[in-house]
């Protein structure tokens, strides 16, 4: 099972691969939530062991896969 999982994890960054690049970040400025406004930039996160916090203006022009680990 967890190979079929780590395969079906790899097709989709493979096929992202083919994705035509942005042309700006205009293109991927979304609408969220209605309380949370500017862009990925202005926020970060803490690292899973919560000693570090990571800005995400550090990645601008980067491509990032944002992953949610959360468990329920």
């Amino acid at each position: 099972m967890a190979r079929l999982l780590q395969a079906s994890c790899l097709l989709s960054l493979l096929l992202a691969g083919f994705l035509p690049q942005s042309r700006g970040q205009d293109k991927s400025k979304m609408d969220c939530h209605g309380g949370v406004s500017g862009t990925i930039y202005e926020y970060g996160a803490l690292t899973i062991d919560g000693e570090e916090y990571i800005p995400f203006k550090q990645y601008i022009g980067k491509y990032v896969l944002f992953v949610n680990v959360a468990s329920y």
